[in-house]
């Protein structure tokens, strides 16, 4: 019964040592820097081992700026830009009439921007914005 015991034991601790170990659904290393300027944004890509410029139109300032994972979201008195350390690409949304951002994040190949009329989401992967507007009441 003893050597059952011992045969067991042995059996997990050999399964624990040879058990691969859990994978995180998506375990994402920072890949971007972001750089405010009067003018423009500079963003880094650690995957493409470059700088990408994005200028600001006169009179544009900076409100909120933020960089993690893969993704860097800015958003300024007339739109929203974010920058994807995959492909390399600045995109923007302008801002409607009477929109103002209310937050912004920006979190491994995912970035969002708030606002008072619409959330916009953007995908480090795709490179694209997309939107969803708020109905009235909401």
């Amino acid at each position: 019964m003893k050597s059952h015991s011992i045969i067991l034991i042995a059996a997990v601790m050999l399964t624990l040592f040879v058990t691969p170990p859990v994978i995180r659904a998506e375990e994402i290393i920072n890949e971007v820097f972001l750089l405010e300027r009067p003018d423009e944004l500079l963003a880094f890509s650690g995957l493409r081992n470059n700088w990408f410029e994005k200028r600001l139109n006169t009179g544009e300032t900076v409100i909120k700026s933020i960089y993690n994972g893969n993704v860097a979201v800015a958003h300024t008195n007339q739109r929203a830009l974010a920058f994807s350390g995959i492909t390399g690409r600045w995109t923007e949304k302008r801002f409607r009439i009477r929109e103002s951002a209310v937050s912004i994040s920006a979190e491994g190949n995912v970035a969002t921007v708030v606002t008072n009329i619409r959330a916009l989401g953007f995908s480090a992967k795709t490179g694209i914005w997309v939107e969803s507007l708020f109905t009235v009441g909401d």
